[in-house]
């Protein structure tokens, strides 16, 4: 019985050796595979009191181009659900980031679509005023002397078109020059490169124009020592009916931040105050 089966076993392997092997010649197909849905950009932000868990994915709309904007834009969300403002303080990578967005627009390198969506999420720019407390001191330095080798002058236009960043910080180098407020180590340096204080060039607005009409009167009255009060008692004076209406436009809300900043330069005189003229 035992000698049967080992022949049987044995007849089995043979054949299955000399039987020849047949591979199909049929081409392979792959099985498809069902993939999920996902937009065209997604980022993932954690909630700002996590630590990594419960991440949620964000759709970052099409319209930001800007890579420094895609990158803090999570962030962006994050902050203005926690503390109610997207204005990340400067003291970590996305408040540099931050920082970096307000050059850029200061410098018009953000969309229009970009820009309308920042100032919507209630985003900080930059003020005109900003542009000197933010910006380096010496990196806007050398901007001004290459200005200066290329045009041999520093009259930089207030709004200069090719770095709108530097027209307004020669500016704000100047009014901050006349209220004292620049530190002296800055005006040694602009000292030694013959900075001009002074700038010749004139602002076409009638508002510009008769402010430094009324800058000019006013200076000379208390440069000669005289009463700048006694003259706003003259019903007809022009200095009177000018500072009055920008008073009003002021108290309704018509004059704009940097007119309030001309204003408050007015020597001897409280412009907002009409009762301290008496």
């Amino acid at each position: 019985m035992v000698a049967a089966l080992l022949a049987a076993s044995v007849s089995a392997i043979a054949a299955f050796m000399i039987e020849p092997l047949h591979v199909s010649t049929a081409p392979y197909l792959p099985v498809a595979r069902p993939t999920p849905m996902r937009s065209p950009i997604e980022c993932s932000a954690a909630s700002p009191s996590s630590s990594g868990e419960g991440d949620e994915t964000i759709i970052l709309p099409t319209f930001i181009t800007s890579p420094v904007l895609a990158l803090v834009y999570p962030a962006l969300l994050a902050h203005k659900d926690k503390y109610g403002n997207p204005n990340i303080p400067l003291g970590s990578v996305d408040g540099k980031r931050c920082k970096t967005l307000r050059r850029m627009h200061f410098q018009n390198k953000l969309t229009s679509e970009e820009t309308t969506y920042l100032t919507e999420l209630g985003f900080r720019f930059h003020s005109f005023e900003d542009v000197y407390y933010e910006c380096d001191f010496d990196e806007m330095l050398s901007k001004l002397l290459a200005y200066h080798r290329e045009f041999e002058t520093y009259q930089v236009p207030k709004k200069y078109e090719a770095d709108p960043e530097l027209g307004a910080w020669v500016t704000m180098l100047r009014r901050l020059r006349r209220t004292n407020d620049l530190p002296k180590e800055q005006i040694n340096k602009l000292d030694a490169i013959n900075f001009e204080w002074t700038s010749n060039r004139k602002c076409g607005s009638s508002f510009m124009k008769e402010y430094r009409e009324v800058l000019s009167y006013l200076s000379k009255v208390v440069e000669a020592g005289g009463d700048v009060k006694e003259l706003l008692h003259e019903d007809n004076h022009f200095v009177l009916k000018w500072v009055t209406a920008q008073r009003l436009a002021y108290e309704n809300g018509n004059l704009s931040e940097s007119r309030v900043k001309y204003m408050d330069e007015l020597p001897g005189i409280d412009w907002r105050n009409p009762t301290s003229w008496a």
